[in-house]
């Protein structure tokens, strides 16, 4: 089954800047940096409380 998620975060474009500039990440859009650490942290918590029920890992990916 797919499931399509939207939502708009509202982030201090500031701190999100200086937490991104210590990462290899340093280079990309802002918008796309913390897409991108918001899905995986989506996924990886959805997964582990799939694990954790005695149920099947990697029960949860990203299509796009």
């Amino acid at each position: 089954m797919q499931i399509k998620v939207e939502v708009t975060v509202e982030v201090d474009a500031d701190e999100v800047r200086m937490f991104q500039d210590t990462t290899p990440a340093r280079d990309i859009d802002m918008a796309e940096f913390v897409r991108g650490h918001i899905i995986a942290a989506g996924v990886q918590s959805l997964e582990q409380a799939i694990i954790l029920n005695a149920f099947e890992y990697d029960a949860v990916r990203v299509v796009e």
